[in-house]
């Protein structure tokens, strides 16, 4: 459980990946849920920015072992690798950036100019994440933030 709510250490490609799968299946599962069990409407995003707070705290937790693992220091990339996410969850939430297109008698949300250059940064960050942690080899041996965990898995 420590994978989801501690910030020290540093874990393995495995691990992260591990970690991405469990934080898809639980962002599928309560997207899900939110939008069986809540109606449209204020209540609903505020329960969506609560949602959003809890997985960013979770998935900042694994991606900062990771970059620990990589021996990058945590600030600068895990604003870097989460911000773009945060904001284009924020924007979408309250559509920021959206205009409403009336199609065959149903209001549907349109995103703008805005909206869609915060979308393309974020899913080029997105990218740029994935393949820093989740394909890029840690350092090897123990480092500043702790022991090789590759190192303590087969020894």
């Amino acid at each position: 459980m420590t994978l989801f709510t501690s910030f020290d250490g540093r874990i393995s490609r495995r691990t992260f990946w591990l970690g991405f799968l469990v934080m898809a299946v639980i962002g599928v599962a309560v997207g899900l849920g939110l939008f069986a069990a809540l109606p449209a409407g204020l209540g609903m995003k505020i329960v969506q920015l609560i949602v959003v707070v809890a997985m960013c705290y979770i998935w900042a937790a694994v991606v900062v072992k990771r970059l620990h693992d990589r021996d990058k220091p945590a600030v600068p990339y895990a604003v870097i690798f989460l911000g773009p996410a945060i904001l284009n969850s924020v924007m979408t939430i309250f559509l920021i950036g959206y205009t409403a297109v009336d199609i065959a008698g149903v209001a549907v949300a349109v995103p703008g100019r805005p909206a869609m250059i915060v979308t393309y940064v974020s899913i080029a960050v997105s990218l740029w994440m994935i393949v820093e942690l989740g394909f890029l080899k840690g350092t090897s041996g123990e480092n500043r933030f702790g022991p090789d965990p590759l190192a303590a898995a087969n020894g």
